[in-house]
């Protein structure tokens, strides 16, 4: 027995060197790395960025769970109900972490009057107050939006400078030819002047180091007057009115924002 045990010790070293050699031993092994956390990403933006038109409202922003940066996983939305370019760089960027991998930013519909437009054509489409509204969006207003593009692009690559930074697009609010004929005109030139703004976006994105991202197919056939409409229609005091439904960001948005999230 004295000379098994010397052999036995000696024998269960070696074991236990060459098993923990092999990394086989819990104790010597050199376990897997920890899975690194998702890319963190922030959305900015206005009340398409929070959801407004989704389901039940979480704050005064009107965010909702159902936004596509909910959906999407966002670390944080800090986006806004009737945000604009100035709202988004001086009450937005500011929260915004330095370390973002990715950001969101769906902004300008705002800047040209959207709501002006929509109360007025809603109301009384096809009237002076309709066009004027509609003049005044495409003519005026839409030719300062590059500039303030821009300045948005540029605030967020200052607050976090290795953010993968995409800008969204909007849906064509109308399916036209599923409106009353009296209706179609304006609905006609409301779609034109979003692919205007949409076109702006693009355009602005591109020749400032940002992406963009198009909607505009994967709401075909879904806007207002369409038998499945992903947009709410226009109701008086209702802040959905002409926003998204749940279906909207869910089928829409998210299919065309997320392949942007790195």
């Amino acid at each position: 027995m004295t000379r098994i045990a010397p052999r036995a010790t000696r024998l269960a070293r070696l074991v236990s060197s060459v098993l923990a050699a092999l990394g086989l031993i819990v104790g010597a092994a050199v376990l897997p790395a920890a899975a690194a956390p998702p890319p963190s990403y922030v959305a900015l933006g206005d009340s398409i960025a929070a959801g407004t038109g989704g389901g039940a409202y979480l704050n005064q922003c009107l965010q909702t769970a159902e936004s596509y940066p909910a959906l999407l996983g966002a670390s944080a939305n800090l986006a806004c109900y009737g945000a604009t370019t100035s709202d988004v760089v001086a009450g937005q960027v500011p929260a915004l972490p330095a370390t973002a991998r990715n950001v969101t930013i769906t902004v300008g519909a705002n800047d040209v009057g959207d709501r002006a437009v929509a109360f007025a054509c809603a109301t009384g489409p096809g009237s002076p107050a309709c066009q004027q509204a509609i003049y005044t969006s495409v003519f005026i207003l839409l030719p300062q939006l590059p500039a303030k593009l821009a300045a948005t692009i540029s605030a967020v690559k200052a607050k976090a400078p290795g953010a993968h930074i995409t800008l969204t697009g909007y849906p064509l609010l109308f399916t036209v030819s599923g409106l009353p004929t009296a209706e179609q005109p304006v609905a006609a030139q409301i779609n034109g002047a979003i692919a205007l703004l949409n076109a702006t976006i693009a355009g602005t994105s591109l020749t400032h180091g940002a992406a963009y991202a198009d909607v505009t197919w994967r709401f075909f056939g879904h806007g207002i007057g369409s038998p499945d409409p992903w947009i709410h229609p226009f109701v008086l005091g209702d802040p959905a009115s002409f926003h998204p439904t749940a279906a909207g960001y869910a089928l829409g948005y998210v299919p065309s924002v997320g392949p942007f999230i790195r």
